[in-house]
């Protein structure tokens, strides 16, 4: 996951000021519409609020968000009307619609799962292995899963090797998963990570 190599401390404590009120997530919760230039912005509800972002799209498409994340950097206004600009990049992601999306690999992918740890899946380029000798292209894309570990910011291929991994601080789920059967594993890897993150809730700025 990239992050922000700069960032103006005094823009991002304009619009983002800290918060003290976290809940635990829940399905009804709103999360505010906007930019998350962090991880801490995101846990917060704080984001760069569409008003601030300066784009020639119009800010009330659907669209407006995929449009404006295509370009290399986004630039807004801060509370005392001062530009700054942001590599597309090294923003963390982004609420449209009260679902949030992820920046991933260069992509944004929506959160499927929203927790300790995140479920999403997002397009990977993949290899076929051998060289074709004429030239032509030895990639395909397809769709995988992953998770998202917050406390690491860390993202994880979704699979029953890993889960074994971010299960660990946790003895009764570690200890169900790992008594399993092999193959029975990979249809518990989902129904385990629900489990984990009931358990371990992420906290979130109530406002």
């Amino acid at each position: 996951m990239k992050h922000l190599l700069f960032i103006n401390l005094f823009f991002i404590s304009s619009l983002c000021p800290a918060q003290n009120d976290s809940i635990p997530y829940s399905h009804e919760f709103e999360f505010n519409e906007g930019i998350y230039l962090t991880f801490s912005s995101f846990k917060q509800n704080k984001p760069v609020p569409v008003s601030a972002i300066v784009s020639g799209y119009p800010k009330n498409q659907l669209d407006f968000f995929t449009e404006v994340t295509r370009e290399k950097t986004i630039q807004v206004k801060d509370n005392e009307g001062n530009l700054q600009k942001f590599e597309t990049k090294s923003i963390w992601g982004y609420c449209r619609n009260r679902s949030v999306y992820i920046n991933f690999n260069n992509q944004f992918s929506k959160i499927n799962v929203i927790g300790t740890l995140c479920y999403f899946t997002a397009t990977v380029t993949r290899s076929m292995g051998v060289p074709d000798p004429m030239g032509m292209n030895t990639t395909y894309e397809e769709l995988h899963q992953f998770v998202y570990q917050t406390s690491t910011n860390k993202v994880y291929d979704f699979d029953a090797k890993n889960m074994g991994i971010l299960l660990k601080n946790d003895d009764e789920l570690y200890t169900r998963f790992m008594a399993m059967k092999k193959r029975d594993k990979p249809d518990a890897i989902f129904i385990l990570l629900r489990k984990y993150n009931e358990k371990h809730p992420l906290y979130i700025s109530g406002k």
